[in-house]
């Protein structure tokens, strides 16, 4: 690590993200950004409302209506807000069927709109989003299930709401890990919400998702991802400062099943692992610590104080 890096921010060295610094030459394009994101969302929820009113004089099939129209519209709002941010989208592999369970890694909350883009779907997200000012009238609109991680009977509602958007043909996404990470590698699985599909044997489809940005701006650990103690503002002012995203969707070549949840979380995460790809910006692993002698010993130092041989360099 050079000099410059090693006197950054206490986040920064402890490993964290590093905050944003939104150039004065970039202010117009964020202020473009966030007026075009928050109208076009807003637009897309006054659609939606539009959209359900008739299912208002078919109550028998007013739940099946609307979660067909939500998706319709989800899908066209995640497009227009994935290129008014300038996030280029990737999908790779066969998308799972209508009305399957979904596992991901969690980046933070662009996985939204980006997932959505590829195929709309019902998010399983923390309660309280829902008290959010403005984007927490738009989630629940958009069919989000809230889980309160801090009372664990809360599973079972949660369960039984999944279980009614399966139903309905909606696609229901989890997050096992639980919270939103820089994207180095994928924490372990927290099985709770799988466990209806293993009682009865039904197939858990996967994908991953990663991010890169241009290699002469801010690394996507820091401005993709939202993650650490990032507040949110400020981070979605340093992301629209970005003049490109590249994200990568991969999914899953096949569904996992199995009789015992946690067995099932395990190889859901082993497997994700093996085709997932950090996200930008992560430095090469480093090697632990290691004495003084070690590391003589490494550079090659033998007995009497003289270097060993070296190879020419390839």
């Amino acid at each position: 690590m050079s000099a410059a890096a090693s006197s950054g921010s206490p986040a920064e060295e402890a490993g964290g993200p590093v905050p944003p610094r939104v150039r004065v030459r970039d202010w117009p394009l964020v202020s473009a950004r966030t007026l075009a994101v928050l109208g076009w969302t807003a637009a897309m929820g006054a659609s939606l409302a539009v959209a359900w009113l008739p299912t208002i004089v078919r109550p028998r099939s007013a739940a099946v209506d609307r979660a067909r129209a939500r998706r319709r519209v989800k899908g066209v709002w995640a497009r227009g807000l994935t290129r008014v941010m300038g996030i280029r989208v990737v999908a790779r592999g066969r998308r799972p069927p209508q009305g399957a369970l979904i596992v991901s890694n969690h980046l933070g909350y662009l996985d939204i709109p980006v997932l959505d883009s590829v195929m709309p779907m019902v998010f399983v997200a923390r309660a309280d989003l829902r008290r959010w000012p403005f984007w927490g009238l738009m989630a629940t609109l958009g069919g989000t299930i809230y889980v309160d991680r801090a009372t664990k009977r809360d599973v079972l509602r949660v369960r039984r709401e999944m279980r009614d958007a399966l139903a309905r043909g909606d696609n229901v996404i989890v997050f096992p890990e639980a919270t939103s990470t820089g994207g180095e590698t994928m924490l372990p699985f927290k099985p709770a919400l799988l466990s209806d599909a293993a009682a009865d044997g039904s197939p858990v489809h996967w994908l991953t998702i990663s991010y890169r940005t241009p290699p002469d701006g801010p690394a996507a650990r820091d401005r993709a991802c939202w993650w650490g103690d990032s507040a949110f503002v400020p981070h979605v002012l340093g992301l629209f400062a970005v003049r490109r995203v590249d994200c990568t969707v991969r999914f899953g070549d096949a569904p996992v099943r199995s009789r015992d949840r946690k067995a099932m979380a395990a190889e859901l995460r082993a497997r994700m692992l093996a085709r997932f790809e950090p996200v930008g910006g992560w430095e090469a692993p480093r090697e632990p610590l290691r004495s003084a002698a070690e590391r003589r010993r490494a550079r090659g130092t033998v007995a009497g104080g003289r270097e060993a041989p070296r190879e020419p360099l390839r």
